[in-house]
């Protein structure tokens, strides 16, 4: 996302039931594939839906548009919905998504006019889209992302339960653009969005504990606590020094810059409803609240690395120490990034079933939902809200006048603040499942659709929060105490374009035009789409 893709473009400078043998291993297996999922999870980057995802993470979810508030039938419950851990039997849950997110940005100046990459001297780098220029997009590199989690229930009596959940934002949690492109001919040219974002390699992890109680068999209430971890890694281009006329690598002297933190303790917490006021209506809520990735950062700057002719400098420090010139401090400054609270609101109407059997986990005289057995088919809608318009700036600050850049006469600056003016999400998700055949095999569809949360004049590559549409459908194969699901979703994003007139400029060494650069480094065009696959398995005892 961007954290998992946290940040992007972030500073310039800067027990079991009787079962046959196949079930017993196969049971063994999605346990120890859990207990694996759990510590790859840790490892891999991550990041109402918020600018960091979209829009839920999790297989049998993601198969129905995500419309699962209320329906909540597994153990991710316990990140999604803890109230509903009161109404599942004991099981462990591990599946993973693979991501596929395409995003291209194609620049332009006031007037929606190309922008060379070198200002003073104009005709020798032709611009992208132009005659003899590279492609007017550039696109992000990079293949499938894959995104796991896990999750477990435990019925401690008939009501109560608790439940853990290890998952990270629905998103990619590494982000990759180029540094150069291309022209015809095969020269190269620094690429167009290098002052937003080269790379980002980010991660959030949300470690949740949850418990959930029935005050009556028709209601219950859940709360968790989130151990959240975060830590950013992320590369671009500042300027060193700024004049008019747009951009310029060589008379700017274009500086490389990359910044890294960890954040160990994110605290939050997730609550939960669920009422039943009939037999056929479940109506679900849920809220998140999560304290901000904050963390001191460590800055990595390479001066001086364009050669003239548009490519990296590979000789700049030939005859010199190796690194001669690099910049590197440890404990530079700072980082903050703002989570927005997220909000729920789901009903979902569900068709009995006459006669079907049970399974046996769920043959008890515990109150356990099973829609598999019990539904001929559900159909859920949840209102989402997402408080976005708290991410007005990823804040990024520098201790004043401490960090010489090695190659230039200046300080790293101590405001490099990127604004991103955000604004508040509501959107819509509906869904529902089929039980084609009881208790072995159920089909599911759904699609959701949130509204834009970025002014377009702000837009920047880390993060698309245009208008967002998803169309998504899977299916579950009930085989002895194990639930097999498999999606696929595709999201579309609404473009942000702002016809060249961005307002987001590049970080400058330049007291003279405030530590910015004098022309804005955002203008233009930003799209994206996203396809995902999703395979999951729950063994419930």
């Amino acid at each position: 996302m961007p954290p998992s893709n946290v940040v992007g473009g972030v500073t310039g400078m800067t027990k079991t039931d009787t079962a046959s043998s196949w079930s017993w291993h196969l049971g063994r297996l999605l346990a120890v594939g859990s207990a694996t999922l759990l510590t790859l999870t840790s490892s891999l980057p991550a990041a109402a839906s918020t600018g960091l995802d979209s829009p839920e993470i999790g297989v049998s979810q993601a198969g129905r548009g995500s419309a699962w508030v209320a329906r909540a039938d597994d153990p991710m419950a316990a990140y999604m919905n803890p109230a509903a851990l009161v109404t599942q039997a004991s099981g462990v849950h591990v599946g993973a998504h693979l991501l596929v997110l395409n995003r291209c940005f194609t620049r332009r100046g006031p007037g929606n006019t190309p922008v060379p990459p070198s200002a003073s001297a104009p005709g020798t780098f032709p611009a992208p889209g132009t005659p003899g220029g590279p492609p007017a997009a550039v696109c992000m590199e990079g293949g499938a992302f894959p995104n796991p989690q896990a999750a477990a229930t435990f019925r401690i009596t008939d009501d109560l339960a608790i439940g853990l959940a290890v998952l990270g934002p629905h998103s990619n949690g590494a982000i990759v653009f180029p540094e150069t492109v291309t022209e015809q001919g095969n020269r190269v040219q620094p690429a167009a969005q290098r002052y937003q974002l080269v790379s980002s390699d980010s991660l959030i992890l949300s470690p949740t504990l949850s418990v959930s109680y029935a005050i009556t068999p028709e209601l219950s209430l859940g709360a968790g606590f989130i151990w959240g971890v975060g830590a950013i890694d992320v590369v671009n281009f500042s300027e060193a020094t700024s004049s008019p006329g747009g951009d310029d690598f060589n008379a700017h002297q274009d500086l490389k810059s990359r910044l890294r933190g960890v954040d160990a303790f994110m605290p939050g917490f997730v609550l939960g409803a669920l009422w039943s006021p009939t037999s056929r209506l479940d109506v679900g809520a849920w809220f998140k609240w999560q304290d901000a990735l904050r963390t001191s950062t460590r800055i990595t700057i390479e001066s001086l690395y364009w050669s003239p002719s548009g490519g990296k400098n590979e000789q700049r420090c030939a005859g010199a120490e190796a690194g001669c010139n690099v910049t590197d401090a440890e404990d530079a400054g700072t980082f903050h990034l703002r989570i927005p609270m997220e909000a729920r609101l789901g009903f979902r109407y569900h068709h009995p079933r006459a006669g079907s059997a049970r399974p046996a986990w769920a043959s008890t005289d515990r109150r356990v939902r099973d829609p598999m057995s019990e539904d001929l088919f559900d159909v859920e809608v949840d209102f989402t809200w997402a408080h976005n318009s708290v991410v007005d700036a990823i804040e990024v600050r520098f201790k004043p006048n401490t960090i010489p850049v090695r190659d230039t006469p200046g300080f790293v600056p101590a405001n490099a603040d990127i604004p991103h003016a955000w604004r508040d999400v509501f959107g819509v998700r509906v869904g529902g499942d089929v039980v084609v055949l009881p208790n072995l095999l159920s089909l599911r569809g759904g699609g959701f659709y949130e509204t834009k949360g970025q002014d377009d004049a702000y837009l920047n590559v880390d993060f698309h929060l245009g208008w967002r549409l998803g169309v998504a459908g899977g299916a579950t194969a009930r085989l002895g105490p194990i639930d097999l699901s498999v999606a696929y979703q595709h999201t579309f994003f609404g473009a942000l374009d702002n016809g060249g007139e961005g307002k987001v400029k590049a970080l400058s060494g330049d007291a003279a035009t405030g530590y910015r650069s004098v022309q804005a480094i955002n203008g233009g065009r930003l799209t994206s789409s996203l396809n995902e696959v999703g395979l999951s398995g729950t063994m419930r005892f």
